[in-house]
């Protein structure tokens, strides 16, 4: 499937991303990089840098068929004033808004949001906890109010434009990549104090209680709960446990030697006692929370060990006076320059009035090119400035030599000099001004088109990789449907044993490997075993002959969900893949692939192998049916002995495979001939397995034929066989003509 997440890159939503991606989904994150981090997800996903109330976001949409959206970029960062929070939170519904919009109109599957567990409120008492899905929220903090809010609007736009919801209410989350410089929770600021060596800060009397939940637990829960059907409306995922503050701290105290325990009951605790039943989502789904709080501690204490012990060893401090230089605003630099030209300027113009020093007679006007000089470099302010200090000083020099103030008024040369220091002033500074604004509007024009530009040929480039790979699949790949349907094509035969050989073949050649193995199963599905019935050639002494359902993890999932097993974690003792093949609801045989390139691990791979499998489940429901029709001429009457014509076509097919994959068999003639076929049936029948056949020759001789089986253990049936009383010999040759 194809999974949308909003805030992709944060703490929550980067531990989504990943569990999906391991199950094999599909990627697609929004976040505008406001609190989410990049190098929080390393895992192929498709990104886009927009915020989610931005129209663009409907080109996502439309280029690409999103099954499940998870919603989680709303968010409120409490230490902001609260008309800061009245902007966020107005920003943050107009996403949900737009967002529920697309997915109403693009037809996606379901819609999940996460509130946290503030959103209930405060228990009175301990007897009112641990809050369900049924109690009514009563929330006493901004972000609980907010969920309430984003709670009833999500719900009652999913029951008017039929969209499914999924409301998630999760408890006090911790664990790696939460962010230290946001709104962390209450672990990572004592975990950050106790690598920091600080003490532990407690608000309050740590008398309050939270339900903490390890943030891989919350991953693995979103996930049984997304994929599910009748995961809808409001379920809690949480670790359904109570834990004081005070009692977390002697934990962290114990587990990694804080420094001091310290109170702070100047700051008042809004909720006292926290805990969320668990229940249901165990019920619906069997989600069970894999860590407890000390293995979570401990997890989350070596991620933030390593991140903090990485900060410091890039720590540079000539690093950071560069960084500190550039911080310095553009506007502080700007006066400084100016004063210093002005100092600059002043002291070459008039030091000989001021100090009576010597002076070269240059016409030249210092303080002049001083006002147009700044000017151009800095604009229309410092121009201003650069124009009235000139100014100043002109005035000042002039009345210092001598001249008295009515004559300095009255004389136009004097004016005329002040008006030029206020013409080039005003002229420079206004050029300039104009000049950077036409530049920074056409370079915020330029960033926005190339910022749509960059949006466009990102949505361009993953429909044109999907286009390309439909044309290949319909023209002219491997795995194109005019090769699979003629490989598909080997598989249309009424004799099961040609299907079971031929299935092994079109595996390998369409999904490119070639180690591929079908096991049968007896009692329709009920068995315990499974028996090999082919495989290939390079798996001959590889995988055994058969395989106990309760011993084997992988296969027992596939008998028990009926359903494809996927070997997510690459064990090396399991097959890759496993797939049932389905009669009437029951298995009677399973696929597996034992090896795929690692490129070739892919959803469209993932698929392709679901289809092969429908293919052959179709051939032999075929032959299946063919084989019971024709039950009463396949069959001596009233007996398990197969015909001659029949009992001869098998044993070519079986020669066929020991020639064509190494299959072994043994052949067994039945030498006691002194029963009737009816007798000699009913004997052997319980003694052979279900891939074995009981035959009658041309000559009139009765045969047992051995699926994979080798000459030396074949003495064991004729041992097994003597014991209910039928004499039999190994045919240590197989002649033609029997």
């Amino acid at each position: 499937m194809k999974i949308l997440i909003t805030g992709g890159y944060g703490f929550i939503g980067s531990h989504v991303a990943d569990k999906f991606f391991q199950k094999g989904h599909a990627i697609y994150i929004i976040d505008n990089l406001s609190t989410g981090q990049k190098d929080n997800v390393d895992i192929k996903h498709n990104f886009y840098n927009l915020n989610t109330a931005d129209k663009e976001c409907e080109k996502i949409f439309c280029s690409n068929k999103i099954d499940i959206v998870i919603h989680l970029s709303t968010q409120i960062d409490l230490r902001k004033p609260p008309e800061y929070r009245h902007s966020y939170q107005e920003a943050n519904f107009t996403g949900l808004v737009n967002m529920l919009n697309l997915s109403k109109k693009y037809r996606v599957k379901k819609f999940i949001i996460i509130s946290p567990a503030s959103i209930y409120g405060n228990a009175g008492n301990v007897s009112e906890l641990p809050f369900n899905e049924d109690v009514k929220p009563n929330p006493v903090t901004p972000a609980g109010m907010s969920s309430v809010v984003k709670e009833y609007y999500t719900g009652k736009w999913g029951e008017i434009f039929n969209l499914k919801i999924l409301s998630v209410r999760v408890s006090n989350l911790y664990g790696p990549k939460e962010n230290l410089n946001g709104e962390p929770g209450v672990i990572p600021i004592f975990i950050n104090n106790i690598l920091k060596g600080k003490n532990i800060t407690i608000n309050g009397y740590g008398t309050q209680t939270r339900d903490f939940l390890y943030i891989e637990d919350l991953a693995d829960g979103l996930y049984e709960a997304a994929i599910n059907d009748q995961c809808h409306g409001v379920i809690n995922i949480s670790g359904n446990t109570e834990c004081s503050i005070n009692d977390l701290a002697t934990t962290l105290t114990k587990l990694f030697k804080a420094k001091k325990i310290a109170y702070d009951s100047r700051v008042k605790n809004l909720i006292n006692l926290s805990r969320l039943d668990n229940s249901k989502i165990k019920k619906l789904t069997g989600w069970e929370p894999k860590y407890n709080l000390e293995e979570g501690l401990k997890k989350a204490y070596e991620w933030y060990q390593k991140k903090i012990f990485a900060a410091a060893a890039k720590a540079n401090p000539l690093k950071h006076a560069v960084n500190a230089l550039k911080r310095v605003p553009k506007e502080f630099i700007a006066y400084l320059e100016n004063i210093l030209f002005f100092s600059l300027a002043g002291f070459i113009q008039y030091n000989h009035l001021f100090l009576g020093t010597y002076a070269f007679k240059l016409d030249i006007d210092y303080i002049l090119l001083y006002v147009a000089l700044i000017g151009i470099l800095w604009g229309q302010r410092q121009a201003y400035l650069a124009m009235i200090l000139s100014t100043a000083l002109y005035t000042s020099a002039t009345l210092f030599s001598g001249t008295d103030i009515i004559t300095f008024i009255y004389t136009p040369e004097y004016l005329l000099h002040i008006s030029a220091y206020i013409l080039i002033g005003i002229i420079t500074g206004y050029s300039i001004e104009k000049r950077n604004r036409d530049l920074e509007s056409k370079d915020l024009a330029l960033k926005s088109l190339g910022g749509k530009y960059d949006f466009l040929n990102g949505i361009y480039n993953e429909t044109k990789i999907v286009k390309e790979e439909l044309q290949n699949q319909i023209i002219d790949t491997e795995d194109s449907f005019g090769v699979i349907y003629s490989i598909i094509q080997e598989l249309d035969s009424q004799e099961i044993e040609k299907v079971f050989s031929a299935a092994i073949s079109a595996i390998e050649r369409i999904m490119k490997t070639d180690e591929v193995s079908i096991y049968t199963v007896s009692d329709t599905g009920k068995g315990e075993f499974l028996r090999l019935k082919t495989r290939s050639t390079t798996l001959s002494e590889k995988i055994p002959n058969s395989i106990r359902v309760i011993e084997s993890k992988a296969t027992k999932e596939v008998m028990e969900t009926k359903n494809l097993y996927i070997n997510h974690r690459l064990e090396p003792d399991l097959p890759v893949m496993i797939a049932p093949i389905l009669e009437d609801r029951n298995v009677i045989a399973t696929v597996s692939i034992h090896k795929v390139p690692f490129e070739n691990l892919t959803l469209h791979y993932e698929n392709l192998f679901r289809t092969i499998i429908g293919l052959i489940s179709n051939a032999l429901k075929r032959a299946y049916f063919f084989e019971a029709s024709l039950r009463d001429k396949r069959y001596i009457v009233n007996t398990r002995i197969l015909n001659p014509s029949t009992f001869e076509k098998i044993l070519e097919e079986v020669k066929k495979k020991k020639s064509e994959l190494g299959m072994s068999y043994s052949l067994l003639e039945i030498t006691d001939t002194g029963k009737s076929y009816q007798e000699i049936s009913d004997s052997i029948i319980s003694s052979i397995r279900d891939n074995d056949y009981l035959g009658l020759s041309k000559k009139g001789h009765i045969y047992i034929l051995l699926s994979n089986t080798q000459s030396s253990l074949a003495s064991l049936v004729v041992e097994r066989l003597l014991k209910n009383g039928v004499k039999s010999t190994v045919m240590h040759e197989v002649l033609d003509d029997l």
